[in-house]
């Protein structure tokens, strides 16, 4: 069955070219494209760089995970595979637009780190409005959506940024 995503919001733009910028996040999205494939099986063909890259493949929903029994070890497993087999883009962006979500795509993994460590300051435990978050920042809503698509650190819920909490 084929399944696509569609992608109307500019900012998803972000989310998708940050899943497959560099050749572990492409290795790991093509061997999921194949078929389930278990945690461990990820870990041990390419590396502990894998459990980060799932956790930004969940945010977007890209992938979809069930629980397996490991046949080595007889214990319950996640499994991952991709949930989308293509995409279709359908947005329209002026040549502002376009630069303000590419600077946040090819924007320094440093430089990333340190607007990403003042937004989760900025939203503490419960979340902040949005607005208030780019307005501290000094950043479009454009820009701003940029950055909370490639974190995954928080997300939005309504028109607030909210801290997201890992799995227990």
């Amino acid at each position: 069955m084929k399944r696509v995503k569609l992608i109307n919001d500019p900012a998803e733009l972000v989310a998708l070219f940050r899943a497959v910028d560099s050749e572990v996040r492409r290795n790991v999205l093509s061997t999921l494209a194949d078929g389930w494939t278990m945690i461990s099986d990820l870990l041990t063909k390419h590396g502990d760089e894998s459990a980060d890259i799932i956790a930004y493949f969940e945010k977007f929903k890209l992938i979809e995970s069930r629980w397996e029994v490991n046949s080595e070890t007889g214990r319950p497993e996640k499994s991952y595979r991709t949930f989308y087999n293509a995409f279709q883009i359908s947005t329209s962006l002026t040549f502002d637009e376009t630069q303000e979500l590419l600077t946040v795509v090819l924007m320094s993994n440093k430089e990333f780190e340190t607007l990403e460590s003042k937004i989760v300051e900025l939203i503490g435990e419960e979340g902040t409005f949005a607005n208030d978050v780019g307005r501290d920042l000094g950043v479009s809503s454009l820009t701003l959506k940029g950055l909370v698509r490639r974190s995954v650190k928080f997300d939005f819920k309504g028109h607030n940024i909210v801290p997201l909490k890992g799995e227990e």
